[in-house]
């Protein structure tokens, strides 16, 4: 019953200061923003009783099949292999506009990568298909994307 009382209590000091509070403040965008403050303190004024009456609820996150140190190393390589996905949708791109301003089209870019213990990715070789079947188109391509992209690169065509 005590409790009560001082939440009662409580709750009627705040709606005092909060109404002193909405009479000092000026006319205008500032007036509406001073009422949505106000609110929000009531609000949390009176909630904030309740949630040290209601009990705590604990979700145990440990799953019977899986360990805390398993979900750990699932969840670090699921972010991996998705940074190495991203990586490659970037390098796919890059390739495809790069080949474009020579007037050339890739079927596919496959890129040969690999993460080292400290999250870095280091990228050995990339691998064009292009859609040229000209000798002369694949050299030309595999220079180029060499010097654009500082990386080592193989080109391959439909003709081999």
């Amino acid at each position: 019953m005590k409790e009560v009382q001082q939440w009662t209590l409580v709750i009627c000091l705040a709606a005092l200061a909060a109404s002193l509070a909405q009479s000092l403040l000026p006319a205008g965008t500032m007036e509406h923003m001073g009422k949505f403050v106000v609110g929000a303190f009531m609000i949390c004024v009176i909630i904030a009783p309740i949630s040290k009456i209601v009990p705590q609820v604990k979700v145990n996150m440990a799953d019977s099949h899986y360990s805390g140190k398993s979900q750990s190393s699932m969840l670090e390589s699921t972010v991996s292999r998705q940074i190495e996905d991203e990586a490659q949708k970037s390098i796919s791109n890059l390739v495809a506009s790069q080949l474009g301003k020579i007037n050339l089209k890739c079927k596919n870019v496959q890129t040969v990568m690999d993460t080292n213990s400290d999250g870095r990715i280091s990228i050995s070789k990339v691998v064009v298909r292009l859609e040229s079947k000209s000798t002369a188109d694949k050299q030309a391509a595999q220079e180029y994307l060499q010097k654009q992209l500082g990386l080592k690169t193989e080109v391959i065509s439909d003709a081999g």
